[in-house]
């Protein structure tokens, strides 16, 4: 193994992330936020990779003691007002995600897309949007090994987390007592 083109690698996937997340809106963020404290039920979604993010930041959703679900699960209870779907989708054109949205508001829940289109059919569906902008300035795509969005997209929702564990004065340990013992 080449130490250094180890290195090499994990700082080049280290300046797209940055790049990304430094392009997100704070005004979305604001808002995303906002949608988070103030629903009754947290609902995630999203299709392979962006699935098992949408899941981790489920959980930890769970561990600052909002209620918090997974589409598809067994246990998720029917959706409705004052609830709300947050679904993670690079693409926003798969056919599931987009029915998901719609059922969604026809069940008045809020949607909240994270998505790398703007101009996507689950933009145009979604109350509101978190725009991960994978282009450079030259217009080029930044896209790395297709996994571009799903770094970014964790590391945002990470982001997220900490912020509202300092928002609402929750610390490690208390999301610890809420975190799972049955493992």
């Amino acid at each position: 193994m080449d130490p250094e083109k180890f290195r090499e690698g994990l700082g080049l996937i280290h300046s797209r992330v940055k790049k990304v997340l430094s392009r997100i809106d704070e005004k979305e963020t604001a808002e995303f936020i906002h949608s988070i404290s103030s629903s009754r039920r947290i609902f995630l979604s999203g299709q392979g990779r962006s699935g098992f993010i949408a899941r981790c930041f489920a959980m930890r959703l769970v561990h600052l003691g909002f209620s918090s679900y997974v589409v598809g699960e067994t246990i998720t209870p029917r959706i409705g007002e004052k609830d709300l779907l947050i679904i993670c989708s690079c693409s926003g054109r798969k056919h599931v995600t987009l029915e998901l949205a719609r059922q969604a508001r026809q069940s008045k829940a809020g949607v909240f897309a994270l998505t790398a289109s703007r101009e996507s059919p689950l933009a145009r569906l979604a109350h509101h949007l978190i725009f991960f902008s994978l282009v450079s300035e030259k217009g080029a795509s930044e896209e790395l090994l297709g996994s571009l969005f799903e770094w970014s997209l964790f590391l945002y929702l990470e982001g997220v987390v900490l912020f509202l564990m300092r928002k609402m004065e929750i610390s490690e340990e208390d999301m610890l007592r809420r975190h799972t013992n049955l493992e």
